[in-house]
């Protein structure tokens, strides 16, 4: 197994949550939609990613006392995946990186309706959370 991990945060506001478009560049799932997030640095804890990650591909700030811990899951192709939830972020919109072509803000049916990188049993998770909103 991979040794390696990585954090993906979902954004919260109100019934929707923030997806970013990666480009069609992109070595894994090109043109799918996901949430700000990536690979967890040696010496990094995965909320330490997180909010790099939010920052550097989103443009907005969060901190780490903010996310919870929604979904953690090991991938024998990859190592562990953390999916973090939180509603508090600040930033002046959203700035994308290079790695993304497109954003939206996405309530459940758009979701529904998109190719995303979220794994079942994420979408099911996400899908609790906003239809409880």
């Amino acid at each position: 197994m991979a040794n390696k991990s990585g954090s993906n945060v979902v954004l919260i506001k109100g019934d929707k949550i923030l997806l970013l478009k990666r480009s069609k560049a992109s070595p894994w799932k090109p043109e799918h939609w996901g949430p700000p997030g990536g690979h967890v640095d040696p010496g990094e804890t995965p909320k330490q990613a997180a909010v790099r990650e939010t920052f550097e591909e989103a443009g907005l700030r969060i901190k780490e006392s903010d996310l919870e811990l929604m979904l953690q899951r090991t991938k024998n192709s990859f190592g562990v995946i953390y999916y973090f939830v939180t509603d508090k972020f600040t930033g002046e919109g959203i700035a994308l990186s290079h790695e993304h072509d497109g954003f939206t803000w996405a309530n459940w049916e758009k979701i529904e309706s998109l190719d995303t990188t979220f794994e079942p049993d994420a979408l099911l998770l996400i899908k609790s959370r906003l239809l409880s909103k």
